[in-house]
């Protein structure tokens, strides 16, 4: 099999499915190639620091993230960082998935394997993408299989060189931050009985995020 050219993408928001409606969007990525940062794979549980609860004088009390609060598929333990890596993973194979369609769109008509895809994807949503491609390998129509190994090699390129993780890591952070301080604010606004029904200050988070995001080629 030849190894897909890397195709740029579109980043679209995090999802815990894949729909027809979905994957048929207009693509066009702008995002520089970055590193990949490292994940450690073998963790069950995080403790971090952090000053919080009964926390006084500038001491802190050690976070502990209990070891039974996420669990894969299996019912086996995992650590939030694992519960994260597994839904980027869901995520990446969305994205090679719609690299693939696109490449098969071609200038001016379609491949048949496009309307297969197509067929696929109505009968079986992409939830789960290592059980989603396990069962796109195990059809019986040659080409389908063939797809399912570009998909998982334009997988593994996209999540090495396209993905920005420093964007990600960054936005993340801002936005837990700006949610913070805006839930603070509603909430000293309720204490004080203003009336935060339709003001500016409870619509601002969501409105500057959403022209954040317009205005931004991530």
């Amino acid at each position: 099999l030849s190894r897909p050219h890397p195709t740029r993408l579109t980043p679209f928001p995090m999802a815990t499915s894949l729909s027809t409606h979905q994957l048929f969007t207009p693509a066009g990525f702008t995002g520089r190639r970055v590193s990949r940062g490292a994940f450690r794979r073998r963790a069950t549980s995080v403790n971090v620091r952090a000053s919080y609860g009964d926390a006084q004088d500038g001491d802190s009390e050690q976070m502990h993230v209990p070891e039974d609060a996420f669990k894969n598929e299996l019912g086996h333990n995992i650590s939030p960082e694992r519960k994260a890596a597994t839904a980027l993973g869901n995520l990446f194979t969305m994205a090679a998935t719609r690299v693939i369609l696109d490449q098969f769109t071609g200038t001016r008509h379609r491949s048949p394997v496009y309307y297969k895809m197509v067929d696929f994807l109505s009968e079986n949503p992409l939830r789960n993408g290592n059980e989603w491609l396990a069962k796109l390998m195990r059809e019986p129509d040659n080409d389908l299989r063939i797809t399912a190994m570009r998909i998982i090699e334009t997988r593994r390129v996209f999540a090495e060189s396209e993905f920005n993780w420093d964007v990600m890591n960054r936005v993340a952070k801002e936005e837990i931050e700006d949610d913070t301080l805006e839930m603070n604010k509603q909430m000293l606004m309720r204490s004080l009985g203003v009336s935060a029904e339709g003001s500016p200050s409870e619509m601002s988070g969501s409105a500057d995020r959403q022209q954040s995001e317009a205005n931004s080629s991530w």
